[in-house]
């Protein structure tokens, strides 16, 4: 590998595990107030501990499906050279998919976000820009590798994630396919810089 190169993992590899999480943490609290609800026999507490339950339990099992439908791909890595963007200069990208044959992928989408605060202390992200590379697909040993660059033009914005900033910029790499009915969608956030 490049030494100036950079491997990334997609943001969906930590949504599935975290809801799960998230779910297990809630069930705890969540079966101790079903408990003294059953002891105090006060119709109110039991249906607000049911719900409660019912909810940790809900945020597991669509923590589960979001796992499950995460390793249809498996990890994907994306390999960038350079490791940082420049705006204005070509970059690369690599991404491994560890099926062999895959071709349902033919593009990648470059996409600028803006997140910016609206009134009081609500935010909402804005497709600022958005372009997409054609990949090339090579199978080697068993495993698909899309290849791709792409050239940010000069008159966009680097990414800015100031903690005070009301205007935060980002970019990010993505594709989506449908398989078996289900929407499949991997993103990758890449750093840009001036």
């Amino acid at each position: 590998m490049n030494i100036d190169s950079k491997v990334m993992y997609s943001q969906e590899s930590k949504h599935g595990v975290s809801l799960q999480v998230f779910g297990i943490v809630l069930l705890l609290p969540a079966i101790t107030l079903l408990y003294l609800s059953t002891k105090s026999n006060s119709p109110a507490n039991y249906l607000f501990s049911s719900g409660f339950f019912l909810f940790a339990i809900l945020l597991w099992v669509i923590g589960a499906y979001q796992k499950r439908k995460f390793f249809k791909l498996g990890k994907t890595p994306l390999t960038l050279t350079p490791s940082c963007c420049t705006i204005g200069e070509q970059f690369e990208g690599t991404i491994e998919i560890e099926r062999p044959n895959f071709n349902r992928v033919k593009e990648i989408s470059i996409t600028l976000w803006q997140y910016r605060k609206t009134a009081g202390d609500e935010s909402r992200a804005d497709r600022v820009w958005e372009s997409s590379a054609i990949a090339k697909i090579n199978h080697e040993d068993g495993k698909t590798i899309l290849n791709f660059n792409f050239t940010i033009p000069r008159d966009m914005e680097p990414t800015n994630k100031a903690f005070f900033s009301n205007n935060k910029y980002y970019w990010e790499a993505s594709f989506e396919f449908v398989e078996s009915m289900q929407s499949i969608k991997r993103t990758w956030e890449i750093p840009v810089k001036i």
